[in-house]
């Protein structure tokens, strides 16, 4: 009898808690052997509630251009939840206190770690209980823009494996090699590096595969020109558009490319470019970019099949 393995895969959470919350169901939803989650699982962006001087206990924030206020404990509880599910971080402070903080980078920067660590901390908790005594492999990655602190917290989860830069068994049959490192972008996020330093990851852990033809790339930047790659391009980080339109460039990595056209692997798994979502082929390699929609708190996945040699069946899914 021909055993298959059943995998749900997404990617980009950008701190979405509530993206997060449906990444680790994903498994007993879709009744998946594996989840993957393939990079950027942190947020962007501290947003401050600022408690209001006087004899009631208003706060108030702006939230994506609108202006949240809340004026007891339920409403409060309700609005920092729906600032974490949009992927930022919420910090009840007061106007005087927030302005001290803003006046110095370091202090942002450290209250920014802190907020982030506290939160993904949390999401750890969430998963030891929902994966526990499952059987459900669930592997993240770190993507270009996560911070190296959170490696360590991610390294104590008893559910959750981080595969960077590891070779790694997803079943009997195959492999999985996995990097959030990327090429160099217009942002310079922690985890960007030139092309040969990522070709020299990517080829490094490929050449430790054992049977590179069945195996699995969960590598965060999608291959240079292809259906996953195509983003918005930028002149001093404004789009650029033609009648209305935004002019699209392929921005992915040439070294990723590479790996895969010399490797062949059965599946590539990317992210990276949320507008890009599709499959495409290099070969006779499926790959795949399931998009992104964290900020609607959407989370869009992948479901595969895999047969001991080949991709039996794929969808795209979103919910």
């Amino acid at each position: 009898m021909n055993m298959v393995t059943k995998i749900f895969f997404t990617t980009d959470l950008h701190g979405s808690e509530k993206c997060f919350k449906k990444f680790i169901n994903a498994g007993k939803f879709y009744n998946a052997d594996v989840i993957i989650c393939g990079g950027d699982i942190t947020g962007k962006m501290v947003i401050p509630i600022f408690e209001a001087s006087g004899p009631e206990s208003i706060y108030e924030a702006d939230l994506m251009g609108a202006r949240e206020t809340a004026k007891t404990k339920e409403e409060l509880e309700g609005l920092t939840k729906k600032i974490h599910n949009v992927g930022f971080y919420p910090y009840i402070t007061t106007s005087e206190e927030f302005e001290k903080v803003r006046q110095d980078p370091n202090k942002i920067d450290q209250l920014f770690s802190e907020l982030m660590m506290q939160t993904l901390q949390g999401w750890l908790e969430i998963a030891e209980e929902r994966l526990k005594g499952t059987n459900i492999k669930c592997f993240m990655t770190p993507g270009n823009d996560d911070k190296f602190e959170i490696d360590p917290i991610l390294a104590k989860s008893s559910v959750i494996s981080n595969p960077e830069g590891k070779v790694v068994r997803v079943d009997d049959h195959h492999e999985l090699i996995s990097t959030g490192f990327t090429n160099i972008t217009p942002w310079n996020c922690p985890r960007d590096i030139k092309e040969e330093e990522l070709e020299q990851k990517i080829f490094g852990m490929a050449s430790r595969l054992e049977d590179p033809k069945n195996a699995i790339f969960d590598i965060h930047v999608p291959p240079f020109d292809t259906k996953l790659d195509q983003a918005p391009k930028l002149d001093n980080l404004k789009v650029v558009s033609m009648m209305g339109n935004p002019i699209l460039e392929p921005v992915g990595s040439i070294s990723v490319r590479k790996a895969l056209e010399k490797y062949q692997p059965l599946l590539g798994l990317h992210g990276h470019i949320h507008e890009s979502k599709g499959y495409d082929h290099i070969g006779r390699t499926l790959i795949i970019n399931p998009g992104s929609e964290y900020s609607e708190g959407i989370l869009h996945g992948a479901v595969i099949e895999l047969d001991a040699d080949k991709v039996r069946n794929f969808v795209l899914v979103q919910g």
